[in-house]
């Protein structure tokens, strides 16, 4: 609740305390500790802190990539919270395989009408036309899923 009205200092200071008790009761290498590091990850992308931000979704990615799986739908999340402060550093080539790989993955395992794959397209195609403005987007992305 403190993330979305703005309260940054009181929101970190709840993830970090989070943090400390997933790694400490869970461990590092469990799936909740993974989502720790994502929530706080998130505050700090909200703040421009992206460097942190970006090191702490990689964290949370690697960890759901060995405990889950590449394929797992969490792990998809993970990819697309990456692709995003990706995205909101300009870095849109970097993004792109990013948001795509979420979405493939979301749309094999939730479907096409899940939120979660309605997100990751949405995402997808935004941050495409950012990098490839006069691009064709349903052409490009009709080349790359058959290609996957």
């Amino acid at each position: 609740m403190y993330k979305s009205q703005g309260k940054y200092r009181e929101a970190e200071e709840l993830y970090e305390k989070s943090l400390r008790i997933s790694e400490r009761v869970l461990g590092e290498e469990h799936p909740d500790t993974a989502a720790s590091y994502n929530n706080l990850a998130g505050v700090y992308k909200s703040q421009g802190k992206y460097r942190e931000a970006e090191e702490l979704y990689e964290k949370s990615l690697r960890i759901r990539e060995r405990v889950l799986g590449e394929e797992h739908p969490d792990t998809a999340i993970g990819y697309n919270n990456l692709a995003g402060v990706y995205e909101s550093q300009g870095k849109y080539k970097m993004a792109i395989p990013y948001f795509f790989k979420a979405y493939i993955i979301l749309l094999d395992r939730l479907g096409i009408d899940h939120p979660h794959t309605q997100a990751a397209y949405d995402n997808l195609k935004y941050t495409f036309g950012l990098n490839n403005p006069e691009g064709n987007f349903e052409q490009w992305i009709a080349e790359h899923a058959s290609s996957d």
